[in-house]
């Protein structure tokens, strides 16, 4: 009798291993980016704390987002307001020369947008990227008001392009750090409708600094690159400290809390896929990955709404 009861608790105890090997199997299969126990703890986190936890990141993060991405339309479509001061007068433009100008800035825009997150992607502090990237095209943007030439707005124009391509993408990839997929969109509307903000007052804005025409010797139009430059320049500088990193580096971030960030993202954005015995991991190749992007009819219709929202947005910004 004795032998029989040994024999059936070992055969519980084998089966509740068995079960648990199991239950983990499936965990790890929910979560692919993450071991069972990873899986298990990310998954005991109540609902109510884990809006909690993202409200948390959203008055760190978004606010600071939409800042940047309005002083990027600012300094992009200020020109415009530059030539209702008197621009095209002050540099003996005539024709085309206007649209070129215009135009000139979106080549390197356009070519520079990927790139500049594979150079991101390297960098261990984001914020020290995003920050550099503002003052840079801070810096450009004041040294806009003291061109004495086309030739030489061409050139600060084309700078600008280079600098802002960045940012945009930059932004996208710093969401993705903190929340996930389907937390991001809304966090990426928020910031997104600075842009139409900065459409609403930048005329107003304009007119205001344009009546500081003919001091220091400077044209009004002068004074609304000037002053906005600096503006951006002065919050490029507070992009270094205030625009967080990752949930890892954050010291307003309980551990717990950093921890539940940190797995969220592994699970659901991570490249790393596990295996079926669930302890070796490869990852997807950057190849592998475009592949699949370029392959998706979905960001082809998405990219032709963009366009079909952009085009007629800035020829209202750059032209009315």
């Amino acid at each position: 009798m004795a032998d029989m009861k040994a024999s059936v608790t070992h055969n519980d105890d084998r089966d509740s291993i068995s079960l648990e090997k199991e239950a983990g199997v499936a965990v790890a299969a929910y979560r692919p980016g993450l071991s069972a126990d990873d899986a298990e703890w990310l998954d005991s986190i109540p609902l109510q704390e884990q809006r909690r936890i993202f409200h948390k990141v959203d008055r760190r993060l978004v606010p600071m987002l939409a800042l940047l991405y309005l002083i990027a339309h600012l300094d992009r479509a200020n020109i415009g307001n530059a030539k209702i001061e008197g621009l095209e007068a002050s540099l003996g433009m005539t024709g085309t020369d206007y649209n070129i100008v215009v135009a000139i800035f979106f080549i390197p825009y356009i070519l520079c947008e990927v790139p500049s997150n594979l150079v991101l992607a390297k960098f261990s502090r984001p914020s020290w990227y995003m920050g550099t990237l503002v003052l840079c095209w801070g810096i450009v943007m004041t040294l806009t008001g003291v061109v004495k030439s086309f030739g030489g707005l061409i050139a600060t124009r084309f700078l600008l392009g280079v600098f802002e391509a960045g940012f945009f993408p930059g932004a996208i990839f710093l969401v993705a750090q903190w929340y996930p997929p389907n937390k991001s969109q809304g966090r990426m509307a928020m910031f997104y409708l600075s842009s139409a903000l900065s459409g609403a007052f930048s005329g107003l804005l304009a007119a205001g600094i344009a009546q500081m025409d003919g001091l220091g010797g400077y044209e009004g139009w002068r004074w609304i690159f000037i002053i906005e430059g600096i503006a951006s320049v002065v919050v490029g500088g507070a992009t270094f400290f205030l625009l967080p990193d990752r949930p890892s580096t954050a010291q307003w971030l309980q551990p717990d809390e950093a921890k539940f960030l940190e797995l969220s993202h592994l699970a659901t954005r991570g490249l790393k896929r596990r295996n079926d015995d669930g302890e070796t991991a490869r990852k997807l190749s950057r190849w592998s990955v475009l592949k699949m992007v370029v392959g998706d009819y979905h960001l082809w219709l998405q990219s032709l709404v963009f366009m079909s929202n952009a085009v007629p947005n800035y020829g209202l910004k750059f032209t009315m």
